[in-house]
């Protein structure tokens, strides 16, 4: 079982340092004591900020960088609201790495290090995706 699961293809575990963050979409506003006054909308959405790789194969990079080929992803992911994985729509902020060695034609990359992308939530109120369908 994978860590990250993007579109049915598993994902290499990542390095240290991804930040789960969980965010609420808040309409609030005061009255006329000045008091705020607040709602929830919608659900807590699941960000995975600063998911990284330290060091990569040409092909790895390649993987994760191609299941991005389509905006929104459903993506296996850790809620630690919830206690466990759940499956979410989700699309990914930019991606960048830096290419750390070429293959003998000097021209192909063979390896990449800080790797990196952010994935968010879509906010989709009834997610309910079947991952073998």
């Amino acid at each position: 079982m994978a860590f990250l699961e993007v579109n049915g293809i598993e994902l290499p575990c990542p390095s240290v340092g991804l930040e789960v963050i969980l965010s609420d979409a808040v309409n609030s506003g005061r009255n006329a004591s000045a008091e705020v006054i607040a709602e929830k909308v919608g659900k807590t959405n699941v960000k995975y900020n600063n998911l990284q790789w330290m060091w990569l194969t040409n092909e790895e990079w390649t993987k994760i960088c191609s299941v991005f080929s389509e905006f929104f992803v459903v993506a296996k992911v850790w809620n630690p609201a919830k206690g466990g994985f759940e499956h979410i729509k989700m699309y990914p902020g930019d991606r960048s790495g830096q290419i750390y060695w070429l293959e003998e034609d000097g021209v192909t990359p063979k390896n990449w290090t800080q790797c990196k992308v952010n994935i968010i939530d879509c906010g989709l109120l009834n997610q309910s995706f079947n991952p073998n369908a």
